[in-house]
């Protein structure tokens, strides 16, 4: 299984699925910021897609209850308790893509049946810088008097 940019098919109206997705995110404890923007669109993603609200994993390299989160992720998805995964592109697995590509059918064997990364888009948050407007037609027009 390779990890998709293309949304999961819309479901039908009225039969919402019954199992939630996941969304994963990894990320420095140093950047929140990142790890919030992750979330935020994720979630919005999920939502666009006609699926329930996600359960979210954060990923910060530390380990509670002695399961790291992606360990915690694929647990999840052993049991049932997911199915479709939401990421914000391949690195959130590994910085290696042979690594990435090893998670990604890992979690496929475990019960994955669509693993989804945002829109290139969505991925990184829009920095706007101020611009001076440029004159409008009427406005170079009148400076030519």
């Amino acid at each position: 299984m390779s990890i998709s940019t293309n949304p999961a098919p819309p479901t039908s109206a009225g039969a919402a699925p019954t199992v939630r997705p996941a969304v994963y995110i990894r990320h420095s404890p140093r950047d929140p910021r990142a790890a919030r923007h992750h979330r935020e669109a994720l979630q919005s993603f999920a939502a666009r897609l006609g699926l329930p609200a996600p359960a979210v994993y954060v990923d910060t390299g530390r380990t509670s209850g002695g399961l790291t989160p992606l360990e915690r992720l694929v647990r999840s998805v052993h049991n049932g308790s997911h199915r479709i995964i939401l990421v914000p592109g391949t690195s959130v697995f590994s910085a290696d893509d042979t690594q990435a590509r090893k998670i990604v059918r890992l979690l496929s064997r475990a019960g994955a049946s669509r693993i989804l990364a945002l829109p290139p888009s969505h991925r990184w948050p829009r920095y706007t810088t101020p611009v001076t407007p440029s004159p409008t037609v009427d406005e170079q027009e009148g400076d030519q008097t």
